[in-house]
């Protein structure tokens, strides 16, 4: 009955588990947003290359 009205209490190490999963999880969704930034801005650039190798073509002999 104590339980009932204190409620349960988690271990220390639990405790500790949780934050440190919570943290990392965290960090992975901060890797995650890097990640797309360096993508787009791979992708940026890529394009501009793609427009750069068109304009500097020869124009066609006719």
């Amino acid at each position: 009955m104590a339980k009932a009205l204190m409620g349960t209490h988690a271990a220390p190490s639990t405790l500790r588990l949780l934050d440190e999963v919570r943290t990392l999880r965290q960090r992975v969704a901060d890797l995650e947003r890097a990640l797309a930034t360096a993508e787009a801005a791979r992708d940026a650039r890529e394009d501009v290359d793609a427009i750069s190798q068109v304009d500097d073509r020869a124009p066609a002999a006719t």
